[in-house]
């Protein structure tokens, strides 16, 4: 295991936390992370310079990710503003499908995905690895959207482009070769908030048929605490995981702010944006009716207690939820099943679930 010598790393584990850490984990983190500037460390301007000088290697920590039949690019207009992003449709192999036993007349469920990145990093390419595993492993399809990012986009549009492109996905469902009774939403982090937004969404239009499984991935659930600078005030911060994980690797509290601030913006309108669903569906006039939530979240995340909280929300509305906290884990944990035993376990638990949710419809 590498060192955490505070003396030569840019970000050495705090204190506090490398007790409570898995070794698996802070030795990808030492190894790969503390030595490296984080993009909410330099301005944005500048990380949108360079923008790979600041990525993490997730090639390098993941594990093999399988062939499939097919992976196709789609160009789907959207409003607000008038523009188009991208998706990416993974197909499995027929050999998985015959494997996996999803298919109903010639169609198969397909779970729609939305990548993290704090509503302003990332794009089709972060979620590769694990795409493909659920598409090969699940036998499914695997849609992949590239919804447009903050500061030029800011909130709502994250959430405007993923609605759009859900309901392009159901329009053209059958050209998809896409079950339309066996359609979930799932996503990372920002992707996790997304999905949430688009479950509620969903339920609210009758137009659509109802949603088989939200997969909820280290969720972002709430805009509404987290702070323009600084730190959280105890006294009046509901989430106890932002105060107790205000230094937590990958995922610090200052990263939230840097993320935030460009999403949401720091002017007066910063907190009416907050209290909108689309950033902080927790808040939604009702939770009930929902499509089956599976929300798996990583201990040592600011974001945990948010998870927490929205399984609480979504079961006393009567919405079926599953929760699992990765003990010792951090919040990008999920991408790093080639290096870190928590991670595989967590890759299968997603395609255990999402296999019997598309079983059950």
């Amino acid at each position: 295991m590498g060192s955490n010598d505070v003396s030569s790393l840019v970000n050495p584990l705090h204190p506090a936390l490398v007790e409570r850490l898995d070794p698996a984990f802070t030795e990808i983190y030492i190894r790969y992370q503390a030595s490296r500037l984080r993009a909410d460390q330099v301005p944005y301007e500048e990380y949108n310079r360079d923008r790979k000088k600041y990525d993490f290697p997730t090639v390098e920590v993941a594990g093999p990710a399988p062939d499939v039949d097919s992976t196709k690019i789609y160009r789907v207009p959207v409003s607000n503003p008038s523009g188009e992003i991208a998706i990416q449709v993974y197909v499995p192999t027929s050999d998985s499908i015959i494997r996996t036993g999803l298919e109903r007349e010639g169609l198969l469920p397909a779970l729609v995905n939305f990548h993290g990145g704090g509503f302003v990093i990332g794009g089709l390419d972060s979620d590769e690895s694990l795409c493909r595993k659920l598409c090969q492993r699940v036998g499914c399809i695997i849609v992949n959207v590239a919804y447009r990012l903050a500061p030029e986009f800011p909130h709502p549009v994250s959430a405007t482009d993923s609605w759009q492109a859900l309901k392009w996905i159901f329009q053209n469902a059958r050209m998809l070769r896409i079950d339309p009774s066996r359609v979930g939403v799932g996503g990372l982090s920002a992707g996790a908030c997304l999905a949430a937004v688009l479950a509620l969404q969903a339920r609210d239009d009758p137009t659509l048929p109802q949603l088989a499984v939200q997969l909820l991935i280290v969720p972002v659930i709430d805009a509404r605490f987290i702070p323009k600078e600084g730190s959280c005030d105890p006294a009046t911060t509901p989430y106890k995981s932002y105060i107790d994980f205000e230094f937590a690797p990958m995922l610090p509290l200052n990263r939230l702010v840097w993320f935030y601030n460009l999403w949401l913006g720091t002017d007066e309108s910063r907190e009416e944006k907050a209290k909108d669903f689309r950033a902080s569906p927790i808040v939604a006039e009702s939770h009930a009716n929902l499509a089956p939530a599976i929300i798996r979240c990583a201990e040592i995340d600011p974001l945990v207690s948010e998870g927490i909280a929205y399984h609480e929300k979504l079961v006393a509305a009567g919405t079926p939820s599953k929760l699992k906290v990765y003990k010792g884990q951090g919040h990008p944990f999920g991408h790093w099943d080639g290096s870190n035993p928590t991670s595989k376990e967590f890759v299968t638990d997603c395609v255990n679930e999402l296999k019997a949710a598309f079983s059950r419809n």
